[in-house]
């Protein structure tokens, strides 16, 4: 007998079940997905030379990425053995915060130094220089010689500030950039309001004297070429590395003489204001109570500021603290002083110029790494490349404390007054008369 084979396919009766019927038709859903499956798994396979080379691609970044999280490691070990020493570095278990405070400058262990104290300790220090340029003043109005017979006492009041004034010009930085002052001294300072004038420009020169003489000096010893090389040492250690400068600042702040010496504080004085201090200052020879007690109260804040641990940045406890005192003549800059007076001139928009500073700003210096992240570099059939990245360092600022400053129509406002003389007094460069009225005093 002879078989011959016959090619069989699955006919749905149309007589079957509602049950059969379900079952066929699963079978044929499975059937399909399985052919679908087949000729994608086709579309989907890639030669063995294609697969070893995406193989080795894969090994190589992944040996690449463990090499980069090694390293991280390492580098995180040796930031906190680092932050380890300055702490043991700085006596204290809390990171390197506790630092000599304002009342407590002379000693280790005290308060711990923040912003907000430092904006105390400047608001305490202002009202001193502010209360020693008004005993100045007072002390040369009853100083001066009586007015002739039958004037009056109120209208020559201001000649006798008229030598002080005269020297105040001489000592004041950029004092050509104000024509207000120019002015002044184009008319021999025979100004009603020399007052005011006065008065501020003894708070400017000190405001000079503790910006550049005393804050932004490291004034560790009583001897000026010692402080000099200081001051070189600590700027160079933080252009190269910002932490340790300032764990090496605070150490060496820690050792500094209680008080300045009377040479050392009077080569302070006739660097800084040469033509007022023998004014102020009768004996050459000795530094008068007044002065004194103003120097003593600027260098314990100095100190303060030098000796506080100042966070910040990606270099934590890198920062330190220096000031600044905006020019006379200068444009107001909101962002940087704060005027004490309301000046209705720059609300409406007009221009307006820096008449004197009253007391120097703060701002804090912090170092900031921006080194860029490694990359990696994977090409076809060849190791991975990683590009070294440059280390990279920038040193930005924070206004900690704006510049209190006065603008010069504050200061020409005060020479209008209702003294007759006034009125008849010549105007300098159209200051005064274009500014009368501008302020409400406060």
């Amino acid at each position: 007998m002879a078989y011959h084979a016959q090619s069989f396919q699955y006919q749905p009766s149309s007589q079957a079940q509602p049950g059969q019927a379900h079952q066929q038709n699963s079978m044929q859903a499975i059937l399909n997905h399985q052919d679908s499956y087949s000729v994608v798994q086709q579309q989907q396979l890639v030669g063995d030379e294609e697969y070893n080379r995406l193989l080795k691609n894969y090994k190589l970044a992944h040996l690449r990425i463990e090499e980069q999280r090694s390293a991280m490691l390492e580098q995180e070990k040796q930031n906190a053995a680092l932050r380890k020493h300055i702490m043991l570095l700085e006596g204290g278990d809390s990171g390197g915060a506790t630092v000599v405070g304002v009342h407590s400058a002379g000693g280790g262990g005290g308060s711990t130094v923040d912003d907000f104290t430092i904006k105390n300790s400047s608001s305490s220090l202002e009202r001193r220089i502010n209360r020693w340029a008004a005993d100045t003043l007072a002390a040369h109005l009853r100083a001066a010689p009586p007015p002739p017979p039958g004037t009056d006492a109120a209208s020559f009041q201001h000649l006798a500030l008229v030598p002080l004034a005269e020297a105040l010009f001489r000592d004041v930085d950029n004092v050509a950039a104000s024509p207000f002052l120019v002015g002044l001294s184009q008319m021999g300072f025979d100004y009603p309001g020399l007052g005011i004038v006065v008065q501020s420009l003894l708070r400017h020169v000190m405001s000079q004297l503790l910006c550049d003489g005393i804050v932004n000096k490291l004034l560790v010893t009583n001897s000026e070429d010692a402080n000099q090389e200081l001051t070189k040492l600590h700027e160079q250690l933080f252009h190269r590395e910002p932490l340790v400068a300032s764990v090496w600042r605070r150490q060496t702040f820690s050792a500094a003489v209680d008080s300045l010496d009377p040479e050392m504080s009077l080569s302070l004085f006739r660097e800084h204001m040469a033509h007022v201090f023998s004014l102020i200052n009768p004996d050459p020879s000795t530094i008068a109570p007044e002065l004194e007690a103003v120097l003593d109260a600027s260098y314990l804040y100095s100190r303060m500021l030098h000796k506080s641990y100042s966070p910040g940045g990606a270099l934590e406890g890198s920062g330190f603290y220096r000031s600044f005192v905006c020019q006379v003549g200068a444009p107001l800059d909101p962002t940087q002083l704060e005027l004490i007076k309301k000046c209705y001139r720059t609300e409406r928009g007009e221009p307006e110029r820096v008449g004197a500073c009253l007391f120097p700003g703060l701002v804090k210096e912090t170092a900031i790494d921006t080194t860029p992240v490694p990359q990696i570099t994977i090409r076809h059939g060849l190791p991975g490349v990683q590009t070294a990245p440059t280390k990279k360092r920038e040193t930005r600022t924070l206004v900690v404390r704006r510049a209190q400053v006065i603008c010069e129509c504050a200061l020409a406002a005060h020479g209008v007054s209702t003294h007759a003389r006034t009125t008849a007094s010549p105007v300098p460069n159209g200051s005064v008369g274009a500014s009368s009225g501008a302020h409400s005093v406060q």
